[in-house]
């Protein structure tokens, strides 16, 4: 591990408040990367380089050897049982001695949080790179990626769905990553500028509630949930997921599944201009009035009875008015496919 300058001058003057004595960090090389005396930062410490060496304390008096070294006492510092560094300070050996198990525990403790500082950057990268990898379809190195599915214990042959969640408040981030850990989504991360995404598996998704997650989050997330797909399709489900959360934002909604799919859903995935076309190809030779009882026989569920009552008129006067919408359209609203293109050319009409 190596270590930085920021690093090694916090040890220096943590070190420093308890010995009041100058200090010296040195690394593996023998170079001081941290003092507090500024002037000897980068320069060569010869006892500090032995100690690391040898994995034993050099003590250092008035007839010292050593090159570029005051008298004063140097500690090898370890970390995982190996000796990565040096802490000199500098003064009377005797006096000095009582420090040596304290200001090493201290360095090793700083040591130790900058190591699992760079496993979780490290754990952090690798996720990223996964995840991204998955659900951009953009593999560009098969062997690495196949290394993190079974780093993760990723099975190609299994289902998977994305759930794609648009934060506007970006401190969210620390409160969405306790709560997916919390139902055990390992793959669970942040992706700039606003967006949080979660890799479920079916067990995995079996613990979330929707309702639940929607109750906790009302109204500072909108998310939308991919179907389910295997691995080398997940760029599918997050397209869906994509979708699905836009859908939830138009309805203020905090949580839609593409699985609840409807009529309206799809068509909100056209654009305006292919919804217009279509809506005037099929509707254009009726009036408004034939359009409102149009309307009004799909809202019935092709019910002639109740849609003759809801318009007050005779249901023979109905039947006249849907042959003439049959002869205007070339579709039969009595007929299921047509009636179907008939009801989707409305919907495209009212939206567009």
């Amino acid at each position: 591990m190596e270590l930085s300058r920021q690093l090694a001058s916090q040890i220096v003057n943590a070190v420093y408040e308890v010995v009041k004595n100058d200090i010296n960090l040195i690394n593996a090389s023998g170079i001081i990367i941290g003092s507090t005396n500024p002037q000897r930062i980068g320069t060569f410490h010869e006892a500090g380089s032995e100690a690391v060496k040898t994995g034993a304390p050099v003590y250092v008096d008035s007839g010292h050897r050593f090159k570029g070294t005051q008298n004063g006492i140097n500690y090898p510092i370890f970390l995982e049982g190996h000796p990565v560094a040096a802490i000199g300070i500098t003064g009377n050996p005797d006096e000095l001695r009582q420090f040596g198990f304290l200001i090493t525990k201290i360095t090793e403790v700083f040591l130790k949080e900058q190591q699992l500082n760079e496993e979780m950057l490290s754990e952090n990268r690798s996720l990223h790179y996964l995840v991204t990898s998955l659900i951009y379809d953009n593999i560009q190195n098969q062997k690495q990626l196949e290394l993190l599915l079974d780093k993760y214990a990723l099975d190609p042959a299994r289902e998977y769905a994305v759930l794609s969640i648009k934060m506007p408040d970006t401190t969210l981030e620390p409160a969405l990553r306790f709560y997916f850990a919390a139902l055990g989504c390992r793959l669970s991360l942040y992706l700039y500028p606003n967006e949080w995404v979660v890799i479920f598996d079916r067990e995995t998704y079996g613990r979330f509630s929707p309702s639940e997650f929607s109750s906790r989050f009302q109204e500072r997330v909108h998310s939308g949930m991919g179907p389910f797909c295997t691995l080398y399709q997940l760029n599918q489900s997050y397209h869906s997921a994509q979708i699905a959360r836009e859908h939830a934002r138009q309805r203020n909604a905090v949580f839609c599944d593409i699985e609840d799919i409807s009529i309206e859903f799809v068509m909100e995935s056209l654009p305006g201009s292919i919804q217009r076309l279509y809506a005037d190809h099929v509707l254009k030779q009726l009036n408004p009035r034939e359009l409102h009882i149009l309307k009004t026989y799909f809202n019935c569920s092709l019910s002639l009875k109740t849609a003759s009552e809801e318009l007050f008129i005779h249901k023979n006067t109905l039947q006249y008015q849907l042959d003439k919408i049959t002869e205007r359209t070339g579709l039969n609203p009595r007929i299921f496919h047509d009636a179907f293109m008939l009801q989707f050319a409305l919907l495209c009409k009212q939206h567009s």
